[in-house]
C-alpha cells in the first residue's frame, strides 16, 4: 500500500480529487441504483396485469446486491488510499494546504459512509430472496 500512496502523491491533485469523490459517492450511488432497479423489477413483476413481466426477482436481487457491494468495496478502498495519501507526515511540521485538507476530509467521510452502504446492500441482497413476492403490507 505504501507504493500506491507514493504514486498517488506524485500523480497530482486532479487524480486524487476524482478518487476522493468516488470514495465519497461510490457506495451511496451503488446502493441507490440497487434500490431503484430492485424496486422497478418488483413493481414490474407484481403490478403487471397480464403477467408478461415474469422477472426472477429472487435471482436478480443477489446479483444487484453483489454489484452494489463490489462498487462499495472499491469506493472504500479509494477513500482509504486518498486518506493515506493526504495524511500529513509525522516528520514535517508544516501545515497542510487547503486542497490536501479538503481531500483528507472527503476521504474520512467516504471511509465512514461506505461501510453503512455496504451493510445495506448486503442486507437487501440476503433479505429479498427470503421474502415472498407481491404481498400487500
Amino acid at each position: 500500500m505504501s507504493a500506491l500512496v507514493t504514486n498517488l502523491r506524485s500523480s497530482g491533485w486532479g487524480r486524487l480529487n476524482r478518487l476522493a469523490w468516488f470514495g465519497v459517492l461510490g457506495g451511496p450511488v451503488a446502493w441507490a441504483a440497487q434500490f431503484l432497479f430492485g424496486m422497478q423489477f418488483g413493481l414490474a413483476r407484481c403490478e403487471s396485469p397480464d403477467g408478461r413481466f415474469e422477472f426472477p426477482v429472487h435471482a436478480i436481487s443477489p446479483v444487484l446486491g453483489a454489484a452494489g457491494v463490489l462498487v462499495g468495496v472499491l469506493a472504500e478502498l479509494a477513500a482509504i488510499a486518498v486518506f493515506r495519501a493526504t495524511r500529513p507526515d509525522q516528520h514535517s511540521q508544516r501545515a497542510a494546504d487547503v486542497t490536501s485538507g479538503r481531500l483528507h476530509f472527503l476521504a474520512a467521510v467516504g471511509m465512514t459512509v461506505n461501510p453503512l452502504t455496504l451493510t445495506i446492500c448486503a442486507m437487501v441482497a440476503i433479505g429479498v430472496p427470503l421474502l415472498g413476492l407481491c404481498h400487500q403490507s
